[in-house]
């Protein structure tokens, strides 16, 4: 935590209780959060100074509470200090996107990690009158989608652990995974084929292939998915899982990585995607 061990005229002391109760959020917080009573614990500040410090975040859109009252970074927080998606990814995925609706008339989603949840950062929506409908600032648990698995697959594994100690593999549908061992076994082969299926696990009826996007350094960030009712997916799945890694690939290679953890291009990609 940030300390001033002598009086220093220009330095702003109500600074230092905002970062520190910001670095213990961050140093001690999990994704359900942390409770007023574990941070006050570890800062030598009055309760009242961290009530107010925590609102002030709040107001401000770096901190928030959840529904069990504990309280959390929020993604704003995370993107200013790099550990959320680039501002630009949005940009630069849209037209992906668009040549993906075009080629397949299914729902293309936009997805990153928030907390231990996806959370939806854009979709185009089919055009088909039976489609799979989902909206930006949707959530869906991780390990029952596409768009979860593509991210988990590629996370650290210490993260990806702490994640799947919070969120238990519960059951969504009859073809939900929900146990531990062969789930971790199913990421293994996630990994290894840079493509995530969900076969009707998160919703009865609905099929979802995704694939992961990375950034700069090579860490995951996001994931492109294609939804569709099953019927119309499961007849053209093989293409669907080319063109959505290529879009992926496509995607990762504009955030401009280095060629040391750049996304391979796959050699079946369509060069409507690679160009678009």
């Amino acid at each position: 935590m940030c300390a001033v061990k002598q009086a220093d005229k220009s330095y702003i002391a109500v600074m230092g209780k905002i970062f520190g109760v910001l670095e213990r959020l961050v140093e001690m917080g999990t994704a359900q959060g942390l409770p007023f009573s574990e941070i006050a614990k570890g800062l030598p500040f009055s309760r009242t100074t961290i009530h107010r410090v925590l609102y002030s975040l709040g107001k401000l859109g770096y901190v928030e509470k959840s529904e069990t009252g504990a309280y959390r970074v929020t993604r704003k927080f995370r993107d200013l200090t790099g550990q959320g998606v680039p501002f630009h990814l949005q940009t630069v995925s849209k037209p992906v996107m668009q040549t993906l609706l075009t080629r397949h008339a299914e729902t293309v989603n936009l997805g990153s990690l928030d907390g231990g949840q996806v959370s939806y950062i854009d979709v185009v929506q089919s055009p088909s009158a039976l489609r799979i409908a989902a909206f930006p600032g949707d959530r869906n648990p991780v390990h029952s989608t596409a768009l979860g698995k593509a991210i988990l697959a590629f996370l650290p594994d210490s993260r990806r652990s702490a994640i799947l100690r919070e969120y238990p593999l519960i059951r969504k549908t009859p073809r939900t995974i929900t146990q531990l061992t062969y789930f971790l076994e199913h990421l293994l082969a996630v990994r290894d084929q840079r493509v995530a299926l969900d076969v009707e696990e998160n919703v009865t009826g609905v099929t979802c292939v995704a694939a992961p996007i990375f950034d700069q350094t090579g860490r995951v960030i996001a994931a492109f998915s294609i939804s569709g009712p099953a019927t119309r997916m499961n007849i053209k799945l093989n293409a669907i899982k080319i063109d959505v890694r290529a879009a992926a690939s496509t995607v990762t290679r504009r955030l401009s990585p280095p060629r040391s953890v750049a996304a391979p291009p796959d050699r079946n990609s369509p060069a409507s995607i690679a160009a678009s």
